[in-house]
């Protein structure tokens, strides 16, 4: 069962956390204001006795009338300091009414995301939706009695059918035991064919035992250029009839070894060893960059746009990030706490404002336990203020993490401007972009273009985490995206 927060004049009041948040501005309030607040929130408008009041906010508990009125004072002194003391309205010798603008926001208890709004204030209707997706009552069904047959053929016929069935029967079997007693006889083994390799599928792996935070940023890096210049696929999940694997690993000179191999022809397309520092990090991958393309015999025009990081030491100091989730599909918060560093060192940097936002939201909605959304709202917006006073041409993931800033705020025509900025950057969308392009579908109510968008970004990414912000990101998706495993 869902609960609901409460937008009142721009400020949300959150039942579960006990405060009211607006622009970065969070003040948090005792429990019992918060169901008196939240209480003339749902009934706007309508006049409450303290009689009332007593009985519905304090269950109707042995109180007195002072209990009410000291609460109504100190929620008043809440609001005036919020510029906010016009909220609560005293009716002379009738009662108390909250009279300002209130929408409900349902949020799903598993993850704390809003489900949908109701404008409560100022709009009644009596009118009856005619949609429902179960009918109001119960469902009868009409059964006939058919009559009896009667037989249609003599006693000699049925047993003429008979003979026939078992006459078949004898010959299917027979044929069977040749077909057995040939095939023991011959020695030639039968092998199935071999599936057709995707030529424009590259698996990315890594020695485990090699894997350090470098390599994986690295790797995160190259998927993200193929997706972005090139028509090539890759993952990080094994799919076995990939054309291509790119190797990564540290060798015993602690260089890092970088090879593509055809797994169609057998041959090796491109070997590398580098030897990354903060001098020459960005020179070093954007020419690996450049030769993995130029091997993949892609024709690319976009050399400048590979690393949205052009800054050598900020870009060496990004490789150093450790992963948003860990191998094992576990939530790694330590990556926030990474990042909020080096976004201390260089706090006018978009891409890494961008890069936090993303990250935050992911794990807001793998683990809602250890993260908050006024946390999520207030990063948005000094990623937005960043952006506006920066004024310049922008790299996709900036694009992508305004999106979903633009979907938590409801703003789908915002949302999908800022993934067609994105997408006119890249040959392909990501698999982030699709389950954006997902939401604002299903949002919408074009369910069957959001289940398609919702198995692309599978396609392209098949893994645990992909399904879960399919399932799970901004609001539960009504669409069931377990009943099909995709394939490559």
């Amino acid at each position: 069962m869902a609960w609901v927060n409460y937008k009142i004049n721009n400020w949300l009041l959150i039942t579960t956390e006990n405060c009211l948040y607006k622009s970065g501005k969070n003040y948090i309030i005792e429990p019992r204001i918060t169901k008196l607040l939240a209480f003339l929130a749902k009934h706007q408008g309508i006049v409450f006795t303290r009689d009332e009041l007593i009985e519905n906010v304090w269950d109707g508990a042995v109180v007195s009338e002072q209990v009410v009125t000291q609460s109504i004072f100190e929620l008043r002194k809440i609001l005036k300091k919020m510029d906010e003391e016009h909220w609560i309205v005293t009716i002379p010798k009738r009662g108390y009414k909250l009279d300002i603008d209130v929408q409900q926001i349902y949020v799903d208890p598993n993850t704390g995301f809003k489900l949908e709004e109701f404008h409560s204030s100022h709009e009644h209707t009596n009118d009856v939706s005619t949609h429902a997706s179960f009918p109001a009552g119960p469902m009868t069904r009409a059964f006939n009695n058919t009559a009896k047959e009667t037989p249609s053929a003599t006693t000699k016929a049925v047993d003429n059918a008979k003979w026939n069935h078992w006459f078949f029967d004898i010959c299917i079997l027979t044929m069977l035991l040749i077909t057995l007693v040939f095939i023991s006889w011959s020695n030639e083994k039968v092998t199935p064919p071999t599936a057709a390799l995707n030529p424009r599928l590259i698996n990315i792996v890594s020695a485990p035992q090699s894997a350090t935070n470098q390599l994986y940023s690295l790797a995160n890096i190259i998927k993200d250029t193929l997706f972005k210049s090139t028509n090539y696929i890759s993952s990080f999940s094994h799919q076995p009839n990939a054309g291509k694997t790119l190797s990564l690993y540290v060798n015993q000179h602690h260089q890092l070894h970088i090879e593509l191999f055809n797994n169609i022809s057998k041959t090796i397309m491109l070997r590398k060893n580098l030897s990354l520092d903060s001098n020459n990090a960005y020179l070093i991958i954007e020419k690996l960059l450049n030769d993995l393309i130029q091997s993949l015999n892609y024709n690319h025009q976009q050399t400048q746009y590979y690393i949205a990081i052009t800054n050598p030491d900020i870009l060496y100091d990004y490789l150093e990030l450790p992963t948003v989730i860990t191998t094992d599909n576990q939530t790694n918060t330590h990556y926030i706490e990474k990042i909020n560093t080096l976004i201390q060192s260089y706090p006018q940097n978009s891409y890494l404002l961008a890069q936090r936002y993303l990250a935050y939201a992911i794990l807001l909605t793998t683990n809602n336990k250890i993260t908050s959304m006024p946390t999520l709202m207030n990063y948005g917006k000094v990623l937005v203020k960043n952006v506006t006073l920066n004024k310049q041409h922008e790299p996709t993931e900036i694009y992508d993490a305004l999106a979903l800033n633009e979907l938590y705020q409801g703003n789908l025509a915002a949302s999908d401007h800022y993934l067609s900025l994105a997408k006119s950057q890249s040959q392909q969308n990501t698999a982030l972009r699709y389950i954006l392009l997902g939401k604002i579908s299903e949002l919408t109510h074009k369910n069957q273009q959001a289940n398609e968008y919702y198995s692309m970004a599978l396609y392209l990414s098949p893994d645990q985490e992909t399904r879960i912000l399919c399932e799970k990101l901004v609001f539960i998706s009504q669409i069931n995206t377990t009943e099909s495993t995709p394939r490559h």
